[in-house]
């Protein structure tokens, strides 16, 4: 709804110099009062439009945290169960490393027929 009164109140700025009774209503002027509002308006805009600069935005991702490792070791099965590992993530998605470089893996112990998670 803000979107479509904005745009009213543009079209409405736009047309209201070439409208008879607001543009041609300074009769004394000569008639050269449509030019006046027309260029005024036109040199308003090229100079708002130049001298606006919407603010740079900058994406910087924070640097990777590092967590030790609950469970970096594979547990011992017991029968009738499956091991499921995976990548431990941070907050953002990406992989977690240890002190080493080498990615965090996480152990679960469960039901061989569907993961754990």
């Amino acid at each position: 709804m803000g979107k479509k009164i904005l745009l009213v109140l543009v079209l409405i700025l736009l047309v209201t110099p070439f409208s008879p009774t607001a543009g041609w209503s300074h009769y004394h002027h000569g008639g050269v009062a449509l030019a006046w509002g027309v260029t005024g308006f036109f040199l308003g805009s090229t100079l708002a439009a130049f001298t606006y600069r919407p603010p740079p935005v900058v994406y910087a991702a924070p640097p990777p945290v590092y967590y030790p490792p609950v469970s970096n070791y594979a547990p011992a099965v017991p029968p009738g169960m499956c091991r499921w590992e995976r990548y431990v993530l941070d907050r953002y998605g990406r992989t977690l490393l240890d002190q080493y470089g080498r990615p965090v893996k996480e152990y679960t112990l469960g039901s061989c027929q569907y993961p754990p998670y």
